[in-house]
């Protein structure tokens, strides 16, 4: 499979104004047969349903649905939220760990701030390490982690489930690799990834970096989506 250079990401259902496109190069343009089917209902339920709570995408059930399952947030933490736009997933964690920790999003684009002290934005690229360091230890302090990292990173899709995919499990393994940089040891990471045939290469690099892993699918996950999260528990 062709190379390509990962530029801009966004999440489907977001509830907020449209991104930035356009991401991956070289790919070709779809298809009328790899276009998005006519059938694909973007304003599901669940769109309706973060637009009435206020929440900015439809994506925070899916959060919902694992906090209540694995308890991964806790009240005190400092977390990052990776790729974080349009940021329903903030808006979520601010509720559980109210003004007890930090919070810090990690984006390309700068994105609509709250209000809130203990929510930080950086735009920033995470596969700039060197330099994102001094920004993240602005909130967290020199030579502190976070206690949790999640993302919910989507690349903007083009409709081919291969290239997709693969853009999917580099984004991701990418994140592992921050992981190492900003995660303390003996605690968790959230991930979302496009699971097919190179599923396995992002499960490696997770193998190597954490104790063990769980693989869940929330009911917010749309039907014919072959999005899975992966829970990584006690960074080595």
């Amino acid at each position: 499979m062709a190379k390509f250079e990962l530029k801009s990401f966004t999440r489907r259902g977001d509830t907020s104004k449209k991104r930035m496109q356009t991401t991956v190069n070289s790919a070709p343009n779809p298809t009328k047969k790899q276009r998005k089917p006519a059938a694909f209902q973007l304003h599901d339920e669940y769109f309706q349903k973060a637009k009435k709570e206020w929440y900015r995408a439809r994506s925070v059930y899916k959060l919902i649905e694992i906090q209540d399952r694995f308890d991964l947030i806790k009240p005190w933490m400092n977390i990052c939220d990776v790729w974080a736009a349009p940021g329903s997933f903030i808006q979520y964690i601010k509720k559980v760990i109210k003004d007890t920790g930090q919070i810090v999003w990690i984006d390309l684009k700068k994105i609509d701030k709250y209000s809130q002290t203990n929510i930080n934005t950086i735009v920033h690229s995470i596969f700039d390490f060197d330099t994102l360091r001094s920004k993240v230890e602005k909130y967290i302090w020199e030579n502190n982690k976070f206690d949790l990292i999640t993302s919910d990173i989507w690349p903007n899709t083009t409709w081919r489930k291969d290239v997709d995919q693969y853009a999917s499990v580099e984004l991701n393994i990418a994140i592992v690799e921050f992981s190492k940089h900003f995660l303390k040891s003996g605690w968790n990471l959230l991930l979302k990834v496009f699971k097919w045939e190179d599923f396995n290469d992002l499960i490696n690099v997770v193998k190597r970096d954490f104790e063990k892993f769980t693989e869940y699918k929330p009911k917010a996950c749309r039907d014919r989506s072959f999005e899975e999260y992966v829970i990584c528990y006690n960074k080595k």
